[in-house]
């Protein structure tokens, strides 16, 4: 499996777009679609499904042009933020950027978790990581050694709890049951910022 990090510019948070020689998937359309369509086009993949490991408008922002340009990708997302979508105070856009961010894109289908899943060879499990948003969640590929944390965990850090539906202990008891239960040497690929191992984060991450 190949991947491919876009940082996009209205949050520096990451877009994933991860390919196989069949299909891609792609995680966190951001805030730069048209950089995201180039990358896809370069690829040169079927995109097989959008991947939202939650609804905060910079994860979301490019959502209704990468899927009105790739119209056969399932659109998933957990089922607590099925409204965050249309709700600008609920994905946090008015507060964060003084303007309202909404997606006309409805969803294809709400993660089961602890379920597998598989798009053609890419297999990963979703695993239930809420307390920066309610519905976040991260996906962990367990052949490949890696996870996508979403907001989450970061490098040294942790997702904002202050926003709507937020819960700090709810994210910190997130991490430890659903993260660091997975192998030290499994790599993290965050939301925002550099990726890191978790290893290194139950031994260096100042939350714990």
């Amino acid at each position: 499996m190949k991947i491919d990090k876009i940082v996009n510019e209205i949050a520096q948070e990451n877009t994933y777009i991860l390919s196989n020689s069949t299909f891609s998937l792609l995680i966190d359309p951001g805030s730069q679609p048209d950089k995201i369509i180039e990358k896809l086009k370069e690829i040169n993949k079927p995109l097989a499904a959008i991947l939202l490991t939650h609804a905060h408008f910079d994860h979301i922002m490019g959502l209704d042009t990468i899927k009105e340009s790739h119209p056969q990708a399932l659109v998933l997302l957990h089922e607590s933020e099925k409204d965050w979508l249309t709700h600008p105070e609920l994905n946090a856009s008015t507060l964060m950027m003084g303007e309202p961010v909404t997606c006309k894109t409805t969803v294809d289908e709400y993660y089961t978790c602890n379920t597998p899943y598989n798009f053609s060879g890419l297999e990963f499990s979703v695993r239930p990581t809420p307390g920066h948003s309610p519905g976040g969640v991260s996906f962990v590929f367990k052949q490949e050694g890696i996870v996508f944390s979403g907001d989450a965990l970061f490098s040294v850090s942790i997702g904002r709890t202050d926003l709507v539906g937020g819960n700090h202990e709810q994210l910190l008891q997130s991490i430890k049951q659903e993260l660091f239960s997975l192998p030290d040497d499994c790599i993290v690929y965050p939301g925002h910022g550099p990726s890191t191992t978790i290893g290194k984060e139950k031994l260096y991450n100042p939350f714990f």
